[in-house]
């Protein structure tokens, strides 16, 4: 199973608490999902698509928490025989048509009508609409890979609304198209750590930091291995150089007039090739430090080089 399909099994099981965050969540599931509005002699039937069936479920509870009773149906897409489609179908009547009217998925004069702002007002509303949000048109890549969130949506005016939604909680996102659809997309970990807070999503929240800090600490050690591997090659291709300059001076007779302390350094060069300059300071008589290591490594380079003649 995805990491997507973990998420929205986790937030269908999160029921919303308060009226105004029913209507809310219940409103994102029907109009960012597929939403059909048929109009009848008695009233109107809706049907709503999902693929997942945790999403159904939930939106079937949401219907009956208002009163409502629906039904549930199961089908294959036409192109794709193995994805299986839940029809959750709801018929309205005159009575309890205000509820269409309150999600504004029909204006008063029976006329079909996009979202409107209003249901998100409250901060606990808008959580919960992002949340139906996610559930209908959202999709997260398992943390393992790399770090992606996308929500989908068919029209500008609610792709902008989420935007401005998730930049109320600090999450930062961006927009673009695809195929005719606009993508509310998040790449940064923490922000989609973030999301999946803010959604309720505790469990997989969990599962992400902890797969997120074993990255971190894999790609830190990564870097420190490299860092030192790196400068051990700076260090034995220095020994290299510096052990070759030593013994080619060495064969000429100006090696014995060098002072005692360059005689010193370049015999504990040879005699300990893969030492750090700290490591050869720590031999010399007195000790010298890194840096008085390195200075004097540079004199002795200069005079080996004078010796030869280069």
């Amino acid at each position: 199973m995805s990491f997507s399909n973990d998420v929205r099994n986790e937030l269908a099981r999160v029921m919303p608490e308060k009226e105004c965050c029913c209507q809310a969540e219940l409103s994102a599931l029907l109009t960012s999902g597929s939403t059909v509005v048929e109009f009848e002699e008695d009233g109107y039937s809706l049907q709503v698509r999902v693929e997942n069936a945790a999403t159904a479920r939930k939106i079937f509870k949401l219907f009956k928490r208002n009163g409502l009773q629906s039904t549930v149906r199961i089908g294959n897409r036409k192109r794709f025989g193995k994805t299986k489609i839940y029809e959750v179908a709801t018929h309205f009547s005159a009575d309890n048509l205000s509820i269409l009217q309150e999600l504004h998925l029909i204006e008063d004069n029976n006329n079909r009508r996009q979202f409107r702002s209003h249901l998100t007002r409250k901060t606990c509303c808008k959580r919960c609409f992002l949340r139906g949000v996610f559930l209908s048109r959202g999709f997260v890549n398992r943390p393992e890979n790399d770090y992606h969130l996308e929500l989908v949506f068919t029209g500008e005016k609610l792709a902008v609304h989420v935007q401005k939604l998730l930049a109320h909680f600090d999450i930062e996102a961006r927009i673009f198209e695809r195929k005719n659809n606009l993508v509310v997309y998040v790449k940064e970990s923490e922000k989609i750590g973030d999301f999946l807070r803010v959604v309720g999503a505790s469990r997989a929240l969990l599962e992400f930091e902890n797969v997120r800090i074993i990255k971190s600490m894999r790609n830190t050690v990564n870097r420190q291995v490299n860092c030192e591997t790196a400068n051990l090659a700076k260090t034995i291709d220095a020994s290299v150089r510096q052990i070759d300059l030593i013994n080619r001076a060495m064969k000429k007779e100006g090696w014995k007039n060098l002072p005692p302390q360059f005689k010193e350094l370049a015999l504990l060069r040879i005699e300990y090739p893969d030492y750090t300059l700290k490591e050869l300071g720590e031999l010399t008589q007195p000790p010298l430090s890194k840096s008085g290591v390195a200075y004097r490594m540079r004199r002795l380079e200069k005079m080996a080089e004078d010796i030869i003649g280069i």
